[in-house]
């Protein structure tokens, strides 16, 4: 290639200087024009700053005299003078204007440029700067003007002629600059890289080019230059740019064209290229035109661009631009083929298409290179059968969540087939094949129903399962296994609002075992564990085998605690040897999900004795116990419900279950139950009774359990003095309200009239209930109208006492009633009684106290014992003063005992005497069923399930047996029983919520035996014998006493009869709505109890589960004197 120039490296500097000068000719002499001629040139942009300050000086004519370029000329027309601007030793001072801009001597000397030039910059320099100047340098002058002689550029000639302070440079010989063949090969070879690398791009601009470029080609380089390195690269704009200098080059300059052309993405770079032909440059430029051909979509060339080797720029970027095609080659690639484009790619930090990386894995999944495989298709998307096959090939093989939740994924879409094929898929992690059993599930697949269960059930899906069960009842007769799975093991969560339904689907399942085949997905360890949790263990040995000895052990010891015939005490290492058992067993996901379930069955039970024992420490650790089974993520639906009957039952606050039901059913009558469990522990009774109250009327459709919680709710306001709510209560609801008592209601407004100012309105409601009391007693006998009165209301100042009832401000109206009564005289009575409190508010004398009491005892027994049991209890003795009080209680006891009938010892607490407990028929059928349970069952510790109903019979047999109550079964009750065990298939016909296998059934439960069981039974819970004559059962007024109640029985008769079978009642005025004959017999034989005297005994009560009963307990009690029990809760608060 030919240049033009003596010098390369000075030689364009001198080119452009000379063209900038030329500008001036046609300025003339105005040094402000000349000055904007040279300014504007485009050249003027070419020049260095070093150079620019050297046309500055032939633009403002430069003399010796006037070197400050930059002043302007005063009036006089002389150019004023600066002192230099320069350095002591040569350096730049401060820089003000362009001639500050000239190169230093030093700068120049060091310099790379022509003699001429620095020959120039020193004249110039040594001028400006006077005394600093070195006269080192003029020994460096007459050296460059030795080399100037030889001849210099013309340019130093013209700035000799415009500069006069130049005028030296005028007189050496010029020399045109002559024709220089330079070597493109190196420039060529470095032109072989990627135009649209804009970074490459640059790297080579800044290469010499090898042929020589005008002033406006080289200025257009240089924009093109600066856009390369600023900050946003706008190659758009150079094509206008290029036109016309850099457009139509020929050779080197065409490659250059072609390339900017590329690098600006412009159709016409490859016609630039296919110009050239032959030698380097012809190659180079195929090359080129290859990689826009095929960036352009013309694939003629791909396997040539796909194969390229080489590691240049260029070849890189045809194999990138190749690869990055390959779906649309059409070309047969091989595994090799692919896994060299997938490392292609990679390199640039791109993957080949997903469609080939599947083809790619496929292939590698054959070759039995799973690992491998994996690598190129974890984190992609799945489509299509194909690709869902390669995956599970490889997930059988290689475990990788990424490639398991991209199946889980594509599953979710997935049609029929390939969601049965991945079901289907042996060896696939358990989780994926669920999800394509859901997706089935979905799409109601009624062909694969068995599968879809299968799946299930393998997966331990409790919800899935469930689907599938509730949109096919017929299934679970079918799978009656898996539907008591699915009741022990859904959570409570999944459960709301198909607790029904389950119900329904277990009944079914229940009847359906006994002719059930053998379910191939359940292990015998599953079913034994079904069966365990269910009630009655089966096989219990297939559970043994997953258990060490620890475990076995520990399992042994708890179930055998926790038995009827245990102590109710678990330690809680034996749980943990338990669970440490379970987790290094060798389970399936089922099997552990079951062992799981019997830890929690385990733990409510523990937590059920602990509340029963009526030991606060036992009941605290209890409380905790169920916190954690309640506050677990999926908590089951029995835990849930165990939980819930249990704070039902004793009143316990457990924190986690009410956030619980806040967060999974906020709307039902539980949460505000539990809510007010917790905020009566935290004494904040107003809002426990108002939590009741809202329970009660979502409960209103269930009329037994509505009932029981108004009746909490009423407590609560009483205890909290709220005393208008609770009124408000009782008048806004009468119906609901109509199971609470007469006397409490008086007990609710007395305090609401007190409360309100109104005394004598609450006087008068006082003595007219004690007229009707009069009234309703009287019997032609006995004292006078006015002494019965102050009887009734002596009766009813005990009130709150009898029921654990805040005293005030009741009593203190009912102290002012009596005054009022006895305002018209005085008596011995009265004057005993001030005596007794003046002496309880002073010196408190136990001998004074005894001898008022013994005085008050010869007119009214029960009084003077009442007298001394509220000394006793008053909270203001001491423990020896107590305990004479006692004696003396105890001693006056046993000489009037035979005057004082039962229901009247109620409130004599302290003389420790024994409750009699009547045990109803549901009671004695609760414990013979408990008890069979235990004969058939494998392990001979009965069933695992507790119930409310199993730990009252329990608690019953317990209190006995520690000789705190005495157990008697009525005459109806015992008739009922021994009818409705008279066989063992009249017993087997009770079982309706468990299963029993009749074939053991008929090995064990024999005629003989069932009656050895039925008579155990009876002496267990008749130990007790009446031997006095029980009266006349008609003299009760039974039937008055139920019709005062009709509303009650009316609406229980409603509850009976919508749960399916039409119950057995008694009619009185024609509605046969009263309660059956058995339990009216009940009823009497507890009045005329309470009525008599009896040694040894505090109170009657009945122990049942009829809601006959229940709903008109305090009734019964305030009638005729006998109490209610209903469950452990209940019992213990009567006995302990």
């Amino acid at each position: 290639m030919e240049v033009h120039g003596p010098d390369l490296p000075g030689g364009p500097m001198e080119d452009y200087l000379h063209e900038c000068l030329e500008f001036l000719q046609r300025a003339g002499d105005d040094l402000g024009r000349r000055r904007k001629e040279v300014r504007d040139s485009r050249v003027w942009s070419l020049l260095p700053l070093e150079w620019k300050a050297l046309a500055f000086l032939a633009a403002t004519k430069a003399a010796p005299e006037a070197i400050g370029i930059e002043v302007p000329s005063g009036p006089s027309g002389a150019t004023s003078r600066r002192r230099p601007r320069l350095g002591r030793r040569g350096g730049r001072g401060k820089i003000r204007s362009m001639e500050d801009r000239l190169a230093t001597p030093a700068e120049a000397l060091c310099s790379s440029e022509p003699p001429a030039y620095k020959l120039a910059v020193l004249a110039a320099q040594k001028q400006r700067m006077g005394a600093s100047w070195d006269s080192s340098w003029d020994g460096e002058m007459v050296s460059l003007r030795s080399e100037c002689e030889q001849g210099i550029h013309p340019v130093w000639e013209r700035l000799a002629r415009e500069a006069p302070l130049l005028a030296e440079m005028g007189r050496f010989p010029v020399v045109e600059p002559e024709v220089v063949v330079v070597d493109s090969t190196d420039w060529v070879q470095a032109a072989r890289f990627d135009p649209l690398d804009h970074n490459e791009l640059k790297m080579w601009l800044s290469v010499d080019l090898p042929f020589k470029t005008s002033s406006e080609q080289a200025s257009v380089l240089q924009s093109i230059k600066r856009d390369l390195s600023g900050g946003r690269v706008r190659p758009n704009r150079w094509l206008s740019s290029m036109r016309p200098s850099l457009r139509g080059l020929r050779e080197e300059g065409a490659l250059l064209e072609g390339i900017l052309l590329a690098s600006a993405s412009s159709d016409e770079a490859l016609g630039v290229f296919d110009v050239l032909e032959g030698g380097a440059l012809g190659e180079l430029s195929g090359r080129h035109s290859m990689l826009i051909r095929i960036r352009s979509g013309n694939l003629s060339d791909w396997e040539a661009c796909a194969k390229r080797s080489g590691d240049g720029s260029l070849s890189r970027a045809l194999r990138v631009a190749a690869w990055r095609r390959v779906e649309d080659s059409g070309v047969e690639l091989s595994v090799q083929d692919l896994l060299a484009g997938s490392a292609v790619l990679a390199e640039v930090g791109e993957v080949i298409p997903e469609a080939l990386k599947w083809s790619l894995a496929s292939s590698l999944v054959s070759e039995g290179k799973a690992s491998e495989a994996l690598q190129h298709i974890e984190k992609l998307g799945i489509e299509g059968s194909l690709q869902v096959s390669t995956a599970l090939d490889i997930l059988v093989t290689v475990d990788s969540e990424a490639l398991g939740d991209s199946v889980t994924e594509a599953v979710t879409t997935m049609d029929g087939d390939g969601a049965l094929l991945v079901m289907r898929h042996d060896g696939v992690p358990i989780r994926i094949r669920l999800q394509a059993a859901r997706r089935l599930s979905e799409m109601d697949s009624i062909r694969h129903t068995d599968e879809i269960l299968n799946m299930f059930t393998s997966a331990a899906d409790i919800g899935g399962l469930v689907g599938v069960l509730k949109e096919d009842p017929s299934l679970a007769r079918a799978y009656p296994h898996r539907v008591l799975l699915a009741w022990h093991l859904i959570s409570g969560k999944d459960a709301i609002g198909s607790k029904d339904n389950l119900s329904a689907l277990r009944k079914s399942a229940l009847m359906s075992i006994e002719g059930s085949v053998d379910d191939g997905i359940l292990s015998d360890a599953s079913i034994a564990l079904i069966s365990l949790l269910d009630g009655i263990p089966q096989d219990i040995e297939s559970v043994h085998k997953k258990l060490d000895s620890d475990g076995l052990r520990a399992l042994n010891e708890v179930r055998r605690a926790l038995s009827p015939e245990g102590d109710g005490v678990v330690r809680e290492a034996r749980i943990e040897d338990l669970r440490h058992s379970i987790e290094i067993a060798e389970l399936t996901r089922l099997e552990s999900r079951l062992f799981d379930a019997l830890i929690d069955a385990l733990l409510l039970n523990r937590a059920a004795m602990d509340l029963q024992s009526g030991v606060t420490e036992r009941e605290e650790s209890a409380a905790e116990s169920l916190g954690r089974l309640c506050g677990r993520k999926d908590s089951s639906m029995r835990i849930i419900g165990g939980a819930t009957n249990l704070v039902i039952e004793h009143n316990v606050g457990v924190g986690p279950l009410e956030k619980w039901y806040s967060n999974h059913d906020r709307s039902g009558a539980e949460f505000q139950i539990v809510r007010a469990a917790i905020l009566r522990g935290n004494d904040d009774r107003m809002n426990a009774a108002r939590a009741y109250k809202d329970a009660a009327m979502k409960l209103r459709l269930d009329f037994e359990r509505s009932a029981l919680i108004l009746r909490k709710s009423l407590i609560e306001f009483a205890h909290a003095a709220g005393w208008r709510e609770a009124v408000a209560l009782i008048d806004g609801h009468p119906v609901l309200s109509s199971s609470v008592t007469n006397r409490f209601k008086l007990y609710l407004r007395i305090c609401r009239d007190h409360e309100e100012g109104k005394k004598e309105a609450a006087s008068s409601r006082l003595i007219e209930f004690a007229a009707r009391e009069e009234e309703r007693t009287r019997n032609g006998a006995g004292n006078g109208v006015k002494a019965r009165r102050l009887e009734a209301l002596e009766t009813l100042q005990r009130y709150p006492n009898e029921h654990d009832l805040p005293l005030d401000p009741f009593q203190g109206r009912v102290r002012a009633a009596l005054q009022e009564l006895r305002s018209s005289e005085t008596s011995r009575q009265s004057d005993l009684e001030r005596r007794f409190l003046i002496e309880m508010r002073g010196e408190k004398d136990t001998q004074e106290i005894t001898l008022i009491c013994m005085e008050v005892t010869e007119d009214d027994p029960l009084r003077g014992l009442w007298m001394l049991e509220k000394a006793i209890e008053s909270g203001s003795l001491n423990a020896k003063q107590k305990n004479t009080l006692k004696r003396t209680q105890r001693a006056l006891f046993g000489s009037h005992s035979g005057t004082i009938p039962v229901k009247d010892r109620r409130t004599l607490r302290n003389l420790s005497l024994r409750p009699l407990i009547l045990v109803d028929t549901n009671i004695l059928i609760g414990a013979l069923k408990d008890d069979l349970l235990m004969e058939i069952s494998v392990d001979s510790l009965g069933s695992l399930d507790w119930t409310v109903e199993r730990a009252f019979h329990w608690m019953l047999r317990r209190r006995r047996g520690e000789d705190r109550v005495h157990l008697h079964i009525p005459p109806a009750a015992k008739g009922e029983f021994l009818h409705r065990a008279k066989s063992p298939d009249s017993v087997l016909g009770l079982f309706e919520d468990v299963y029993i296998d009749k074939g053991m059934w008929g090995e064990k439960i024999t005629a003989e035996f069932l009656q050895e069981r039925v008579q155990a039974i009876c002496t267990a819970f008749g130990d007790w014998k009446h031997s006095g004559s029980e009266g006349n059962k008609t003299d009760v007024g039974l039937d008055e006493f139920l019709v005062r109640h009709r509303e009650v029985f009316q609406l229980v008769d409603e509850q009976k009869r919508r749960g399916g079978k039409a119950p057995k009642r008694t009619s009185i005025g024609g509605e046969e709505i009263y309660p059956e004959r058995g339990d009216r017999d009940i009823m009497c034989d507890a009045a005329l109890l309470a009525s008599t005297s009896i040694n040894d005994v505090g109170s009657i009560l009945v122990a049942t589960r009829d809601s006959d009963f229940r709903l008109v307990s305090r009734a019964l009690e305030e009638e005729y004197g006998f109490g209610v029990v209903g469950d452990a809760q209940q019992l213990n608060s009567r006995v302990l």
